[in-house]
């Protein structure tokens, strides 16, 4: 598991906000700590993500040693409820999906309400809090370490943080999704290293695949460091927000598959055979990048661009 205390490292000194002037800053850090350790970097982006939907939402964040977790997944499988009581609101029901458990000492988590789901933040500390005894363990290794658990919650406490639908509507949601993508690139240099110091005994194949490793990795840099400039200057609503995020992580997502198929095919077997740490990088990075949607994001995305395509007269 991952260690608290490497967590806490990373969440003692603030981070630029996205779209505050240091947002390139922010995702150079990710992609840091995804090159370094995809699951240590799971744990730590969602505590200063929560520092940033704390701020858009016009919330405190509390007491400043304190280790925030993001757990907003809804599965079907997995419905957490809230309901308004005098003067405070309850939880209950089961949470999925809920990494650095373990770790955390507060969590913003999503919960279904009359009214839809809205955002509430809870005290891990507070009674009525525990796994949940009858889901399924984590069985993979990809992303074992992340310390991923379903927790069932009874008549727990939580503080709402906006109001329904406020999380996921403002702007800060999809710079967050973009930070997500940065840690992909981070674990896509990770997986390329082997094949990066085998540069000298490769062949004209192995060449090849080398170059377009680079070309891929290159490239998302570069298309990150063009967004970032744009969160920076530019006063983007949600919806060109949300396409921004879509191309990057549609980007992310294809580099992931590119670098790892391609690092598999110039070295062969031998590094997931016998390098055990890389071994871990590809199955980590494997599980990561499920957060991307795949075809359900490509359409989403086809769909904003089809807004925005002046439709043709025909005579």
């Amino acid at each position: 598991m991952v260690r608290a205390e490497d967590v806490r490292i990373h969440t003692r000194t603030p981070w630029s906000l996205p779209g505050g002037g240091g947002t390139r800053a922010r995702w150079t850090a990710l992609t840091a700590l995804g090159e370094a350790d995809l699951p240590l970097a799971k744990l730590v982006e969602p505590h200063h993500d929560a520092v940033a939907i704390l701020t858009d939402l016009g919330a405190s964040a509390g007491d400043a040693d304190a280790v925030w977790a993001v757990w907003a997944a809804e599965p079907p499988f997995a419905v957490l409820t809230a309901r308004r009581t005098t003067g405070a609101w309850r939880l209950s029901g089961s949470k999925a999906f809920c990494s650095g458990a373990t770790v955390a000492s507060r969590a913003l988590v999503s919960a279904r309400t009359e009214d839809g789901s809205r955002l509430l933040s809870v005290d891990l500390a507070s009674t009525g809090i525990a796994p949940d005894p009858d889901a399924q363990a984590w069985a993979g290794p990809g992303m074992a370490r992340a310390g991923t658990v379903t927790l069932t919650f009874h008549d727990v406490a939580g503080e709402p943080v906006g109001g329904p639908g406020d999380y996921t509507g403002r702007p800060g949601f999809w710079w967050g999704a973009i930070g997500i993508a940065a840690i992909w690139l981070g674990g896509a240099r990770g997986v390329a290293a082997p094949l990066e110091a085998a540069a000298d005994r490769l062949d004209a194949h192995g060449r090849a695949h080398l170059g377009i490793v680079r070309a891929e990795l290159d490239g998302l840099e570069l298309l990150l460091d063009a967004v970032a400039r744009r969160a920076d200057r530019d006063g983007l609503g949600t919806s060109d927000v949300e396409r921004l995020a879509l191309v990057v992580r549609e980007r992310a997502a294809a580099v992931v598959e590119t670098v790892v198929a391609r690092v598999g095919r110039a070295l062969g077997p031998a590094p997931l055979a016998f390098d055990a740490g890389h071994a871990d990088r590809v199955a980590d990075l494997q599980v990561f990048v499920r957060q991307h949607h795949a075809e359900r994001d490509a359409e989403r995305l086809g769909s904003l661009a089809l807004a925005q395509v002046p439709r043709r007269v025909h005579a």
